[in-house]
């Protein structure tokens, strides 16, 4: 009888232990610091939230590896040749459902057009975000 309760005993001390250890050692994550960088006026939807303030600050302008495409600066959206299509598709396929909306806001800021072929391409992706 002794034995089962000193068996008791330890497993209790086990766990008491185990527990102290996981919640001390155990949850020492980056997620403090992720809070710390969302804004208190923040929906919980990020993606809506970061695009809502790039919409908010017209002059801001985010590049996604993509700034060889700023040579394409008023050029017309017809008169693109198949490798600079290619180009533009490159970049576009690259891209997250999410960021895609984000890419054609910042390629519009920098005055470089979307090749008319690939608008609907661009477009079927959005609806799939």
């Amino acid at each position: 009888m002794l034995v089962l309760v000193g068996i008791l005993v330890g497993l209790f001390l086990l766990l008491a232990v185990g527990t102290w250890l996981s919640n001390h050692f155990g949850k020492q994550t980056s997620e403090p610091d992720e809070k710390a960088n969302i804004a208190l006026d923040c929906c919980g939807a990020h993606e809506i939230c970061d695009f809502e303030e790039m919409l908010n600050n017209p002059d801001e302008i985010v590049y996604f590896e993509d700034e060889e495409l700023d040579r394409y600066k008023g050029v017309n959206p017809n008169e693109y040749q198949d490798d600079q299509i290619d180009e533009f598709r490159e970049v576009l396929y690259t891209l997250d459902g999410e960021e895609v909306r984000k890419w054609l806001l910042s390629i519009e800021r920098r005055k470089i057009q979307l090749p008319s072929v690939l608008k609907q391409e661009a477009i079927q992706l959005l609806a799939e975000a």
